[in-house]
């Protein structure tokens, strides 16, 4: 009986990780044009963006986070209208595996070479607000924008909650996660033929951003 058990539970693996929470990628917009009246582009505290990744049915989970490098919001009349920030992934930093820097560092090394981020060519990420909707609940704005990995850019959508003062505006958003295959990350990804199912990645990165930008 016992040689039955691993086949049977990465069967259960792969049935459980075909279904995607994954926020919907779809093609780049056009940035809304609408009034500014107040420009915020000097990097506050707490500037970064918190990754996680998983083997197949969020096992094996890995996670770190990457600094933004710039970033500059835009306000109409005391509401966020839009907005840039840089990502600096050739920084990206591991910490699932705490004082074990070897392992962060050989994990971070393998997301930065060509099977993932390729930095060399590519070392940083973009997100560009294209709108902002206010919305009640437990965020108040959804965020519309283009999100550029690898030269790649789709248009995605996350609720986030923003706040705005004189001298500052603050964004958290809520965990999302988007699909790497959108952006040409397909590296053991699902159903890639040949590769045994304990070294397939679930196609899901989770991302929470953490903004903070002042005059």
């Amino acid at each position: 009986m016992k040689k039955f058990i691993l086949p049977a539970l990465l069967a259960v693996a792969v049935m459980t990780s075909c279904g995607s929470d994954a926020v919907e990628a779809t093609d780049a917009k056009e940035v809304e044009e609408v009034a500014i009246t107040a420009t915020y582009s000097t990097l506050g505290d707490h500037n970064h963006v918190d990754w996680k990744a998983w083997h197949l049915a969020k096992t094996g989970e890995r996670s770190g986070s990457v600094m933004l490098t710039s970033a500059e919001a835009s306000v109409n009349e005391g509401m966020l209208a839009g907005g840039k920030f840089v990502l600096d992934i050739a920084g990206l930093t591991v910490t699932n595996f705490g004082d074990d820097t070897a392992q962060n560092e050989k994990l971070r090394g393998h997301l930065t070479n060509e099977d993932f981020f390729l930095t060399d060519s590519f070392p940083t990420a973009t997100f560009e607000i294209t709108s902002v909707d206010t919305m009640a609940g437990d965020f108040n704005s959804k965020i519309n924008g283009n999100l550029t990995i690898k030269g790649i850019t789709k248009n995605i959508s996350f609720n986030a909650n923003v706040d705005i003062t004189d001298d500052a505006v603050a964004l958290t958003s809520e965990t999302f996660e988007v699909n790497r295959e959108d952006w040409g990350l397909t590296y053991n990804a699902e159903g890639t033929a040949g590769v045994p199912v304990d070294y397939l990645i679930a196609n899901e990165i989770a991302f929470t951003i953490h903004a903070n930008v002042t005059k």
